[in-house]
């Protein structure tokens, strides 16, 4: 029997506990949800629940399967795991306090060994995410993605057609930690930090336009802000994109995804310098 936990959030809304599992438990399926709820087997503060049970702010819940959550493994050695981290999921813990990649890849590990995070995806970013198993390994990782020495490409859908369909955009980003968002501005000014994009128009619908982007600099939100900053917010994004469209397209699923890796590395990695990594969007 597995049991995972999650610590419900002190100013969490008024709702059914079955309401806040889904979004607690990401990588379980809803009929698996639905099952440990009729068998009574979630408890919230050490109390056995049913589905029509009230959610409490800062309450310990626990959920008892037998079903196994998992996340894909794209490739994995004796120093390295890197997974395909699915949209939905916090990679460690945060102020959502459900499920994290951290205490998945840990179940994974079952003990033979630690995983780190060397780097994050936002909660709602599926795609690439690089973890070390080792002290050393860890350092190397840190280190090359301090020094931008590894190379990131994302997918992502956004409004409209652009113009041009290619080009290498600067800008700047200010960030605001008391509203956890950033913004972008396009000239230099206290606080700010410069920013480049590139971005390549792989194919346009009438609508959307899929773009591969490559993050020349690695900045929070930096996709999203900036292509919002260009008027081509990307599709499913509420915090910097166009809600009103988003429901238009009956989406609220924010269309990104770090779709490749190449990894340009020394030290115990080196084996693995000039290595491409790459998965398919799930959109």
């Amino acid at each position: 029997m597995n049991v995972y936990e999650a610590f419900v959030p002190e100013n969490a809304p008024t709702q059914r506990l079955e309401n806040y599992l889904s979004r607690a438990f990401p990588l379980l399926p809803p009929h698996v949800i639905r099952n440990a709820l009729a068998k009574k087997d979630v408890k919230q503060n050490g109390q056995r629940c049913t589905r029509d049970t009230l959610l409490l702010p800062g309450a310990k819940v626990q959920l008892y399967t037998a079903h196994k959550a998992t996340i894909p493994i794209v490739y994995e050695d004796e120093h390295i795991l890197l997974l395909h981290k699915p949209a939905g999921i916090s990679c460690d813990e945060d102020s959502r306090g459900g499920m994290t990649v951290l205490n998945i890849a840990e179940k994974m590990a079952a003990g033979a060994y630690v995983p780190r995070l060397c780097h994050r995806l936002d909660n709602p970013t599926s795609g690439l995410l690089l973890l070390a198993k080792d002290d050393e390994s860890e350092q190397v990782l840190l280190e090359a993605f301090e020094n931008h020495t590894l190379e990131k490409v994302y997918e992502c859908l956004v409004r409209g057609q652009m113009r041009p369909e290619k080009a290498r955009m600067k800008a700047y980003l200010i960030k605001d930690a008391a509203r956890a968002t950033v913004r972008v501005i396009t000239h230099e000014t206290p606080g700010a930090q410069p920013i480049e994009t590139l971005y390549e128009t792989l194919s346009f619908d009438g609508t959307l336009s899929r773009l591969q982007v490559t993050l020349l600099t690695g900045r929070t939100h930096q996709i999203r802000a900036h292509m919002a900053f260009l008027s081509h917010p990307l599709l499913g994004d509420d915090k910097y994109g166009d809600r009103n469209f988003n429901k238009r397209m009956k989406t609220t699923a924010l269309h990104l995804c770090a779709v490749r890796l190449t990894l340009h590395l020394s030290g115990c990695l080196s084996y693995l310098d000039g290595r491409t990594f790459s998965i398919q969007p799930p959109f």
